[in-house]
């Protein structure tokens, strides 16, 4: 008997508590209910609005890539007496980007190179234009590109047959681990080693000088480039 008495007790209580929460949310958007729970033509009933989402197909993202632009959110709202919906909280649609361009997870080799190299000019410029149509110089510019969708991204230089200009990829390399890159720039052997489909890229330093571009090398075929956008 004290046990049932317990659980009734408990359960009123629940009741209570989670209509005062209502009650609070209401309040605090700025809505008040008059009905209590005896009454008989209480007709606010909070209801949940469930989101919708959009999905953008993009063909310069790889289709083995989805983005999630806008996270989904459910909204609240109510009907009042007189029949009016009035919204606690607004939905918000989530919005997808859906890959539709071609695959793109390779394996590789890497290599890294200097302005100076032997095959170079010596003069420190880019084999691409930038997004806005400017030179990119090595030498006065670095070594990195601040992308305005994507954010700072280490140059690289690869066959602008499979990798043009303008191509995200995020690198995994055995030896300098995780990061994001931009094709900007290529060269013999990229060129060469693409044509016997081996996959080349070459990251870009200061100088051929720098300490960094023998630990760069990897030529196992061990390196993950995976394309996040293809080109400008």
């Amino acid at each position: 008997m004290k046990k049932t008495l317990l659980r009734l007790v408990l359960i009123n209580l629940g009741v209570i508590f989670i209509f005062s929460f209502f009650i609070l949310r209401f309040q605090k958007y700025g809505y008040k209910l008059d009905n209590s729970l005896n009454s008989k033509n209480a007709t606010s009933l909070v209801q949940v609005d469930k989101y919708n989402t959009i999905e953008i197909y993009d063909e310069s993202i790889p289709n083995n890539i989805t983005q999630t632009v806008v996270e989904g959110q459910d909204g609240l709202s109510f009907t009042d007496q007189d029949g009016n919906k009035i919204a606690i909280k607004e939905v918000v649609d989530e919005q997808k980007i859906i890959g539709t361009g071609r695959y793109g997870i390779y394996h590789g080799i890497m290599t890294g190179y200097g302005p100076d190299c032997t095959t170079c000019d010596g003069l420190g410029w880019v084999a691409c234009p930038t997004r806005d149509n400017k030179g990119f110089n090595l030498i006065t510019d670095g070594v990195y590109y601040d992308d305005e969708e994507y954010g700072t991204s280490r140059i690289l230089a690869a066959a602008f047959a499979e990798f043009p200009c303008g191509t995200i990829v995020d690198v995994d390399s055995p030896n300098l681990g995780k990061f994001r890159g931009i094709v900007l720039d290529t060269g013999y052997d990229m060129r060469r080693f693409y044509s016997m489909g081996i996959y080349h890229f070459d990251v870009a330093y200061d100088t051929e000088e720098n300490p960094m571009v023998p630990y760069t090398t990897s030529m196992t075929g061990e390196v993950i480039y995976s394309v996040q956008r293809w080109g400008w």
